[in-house]
């Protein structure tokens, strides 16, 4: 009895006490995260084997895809904001659902387009909706904690996910869309039944403001941009990474599919044992720290590309790439929530979330190209605004958080 309530009191000391609420959010994460991950990781190759175009063509598919975030998230801020995070999160499930079961039937450019920007057009509201929520019902200081620890169950979804489905995808591409979708609706079963809504009463004040003048506060706030200019330069670099890591690996070496999918896992896999861990270490330091430091890692990471040529060199690089995510990730969300009034944290967070597409939007067609002209020429890119971000993180100065006001 003594060693369970020693353990007990130790293992407090480490996790907080979050709300229900919190902990059903972080099974839908790890539940649809398991799903999409069967696809995601394996999209340009996936779409690059069943196109027959230039690799270009299918850097601009994933444009097309993040423009179409970009239009997504403009639209997921203010519904979060205003219609509440549990609407605007099974809206995007559903449509996503069916973004995934669109891409298993198609077979053309132009079908491949249709769905891709569907299903970029309706993510950004669940991660939005999601990261608004945790604003809502986590005190500042805990704030970090809660973050690393969604990344923690959505990171053990994708270990599973890219290693079965890899093995689906070589034997049956359509059932790996079907799981994925499955995984995107179930999850909205439980926002619909178990997930209540956590949006703050908006002041009336507030309120009359209306769309244009909370657009134009975050517009006005130099803080807030300040921070975003590098956390887009690291995020191209991470882009670059993800998108072309795995046919740079099969074409330039002959490493096949099946092999990329563990650098994949191997990722997840760390994030899922590290994070929380690596955070409550680094609470010891600034937030800046954090980002620094694992801005450093991604130049590192992306760099190493350049002389890699081995499987186990390609996996090392993965590695040292998921440290400085690990780093950089939470970092980024706490700073960002930190930042934003209470009524606009769904917009701040939009911003957030549609860097990653602005990001990915802009990195899809230079790296094909940049490949076309030199298959070095995307690693160098990437590593030299990574370390450009490392260097504009350093100039940042921390904000003051808002208080949470928990539903």
């Amino acid at each position: 009895m003594t060693f369970w309530t020693t353990w007990r009191t130790r293992l407090r000391g480490v996790l907080p006490r979050f709300s229900m609420a919190f902990w059903v959010l972080m099974g839908g994460m790890l539940l649809s995260s398991a799903g999409t991950s069967m696809v995601w990781p394996f999209l340009a190759l996936y779409v690059s084997g069943r196109l027959d175009v230039p690799l270009a063509l299918v850097g601009w598919l994933i444009t097309l895809q993040a423009v179409a975030g970009v239009v997504g998230t403009l639209l997921a801020g203010p519904l979060v904001d205003f219609v509440g995070r549990k609407l605007a999160m099974l809206v995007s499930l559903v449509g996503m659902a069916v973004g995934y079961v669109g891409l298993s039937y198609a077979t053309t450019w132009n079908q491949f387009a249709v769905f891709m920007g569907l299903g970029g057009l309706f993510a950004p509201a669940f991660r939005i909706g999601g990261d608004a929520m945790v604003a809502d019902l986590v005190p500042p200081a805990l704030r970090e904690r809660a973050y690393s620890i969604l990344r923690v169950a959505t990171n053990l979804g994708i270990a599973a996910g890219p290693a079965v489905g890899g093995w689906l995808l070589v034997r049956s591409y359509r059932w790996a869309f079907y799981a994925a979708a499955a995984s995107l609706l179930l999850y909205g079963v439980i926002v619909l039944f178990l997930v209540r809504e956590t949006r703050p009463e908006v002041t009336e004040d507030a309120a009359s403001g209306g769309v244009r003048e909370s657009f134009a506060a975050m517009l006005r706030d130099k803080r807030l941009w300040a921070f975003l200019v590098p956390t887009l330069c690291t995020w191209m670099a991470v882009g670059m990474m993800w998108i072309y890591l795995g046919v740079h690996m099969r074409d330039g070496y002959g490493l096949a599919e099946d092999r990329y999918r563990w650098l994949v896992t191997t990722n997840a896999l760390m994030v899922a044992g590290l994070q929380y861990f690596v955070t409550l270490f680094m609470e010891r330091f600034s937030l800046r720290v954090s980002l620094v430091a694992g801005a450093l890692l991604y130049t590192v990471a992306v760099g190493g590309v350049m002389w890699a040529h081995t499987f186990w060199q390609f996996w090392g690089l993965m590695v040292v790439m998921t440290l400085g995510e690990i780093l950089v990730a939470p970092a980024a969300s706490t700073w960002v929530a930190n930042l934003a009034p209470p009524h606009l944290r769904g917009r701040y967070m939009a911003v957030l979330s549609f860097l990653w597409a602005l990001g990915a939007g802009i990195v899809a067609p230079l790296g094909g190209w940049l490949n076309d002209q030199n298959v070095m020429l995307p690693w160098l890119v990437g590593a030299a605004l990574a370390a450009l971000g490392a260097l504009l993180f350093a100039l940042q100065r921390p904000p003051q958080p808002a208080p949470s006001t928990p539903a």
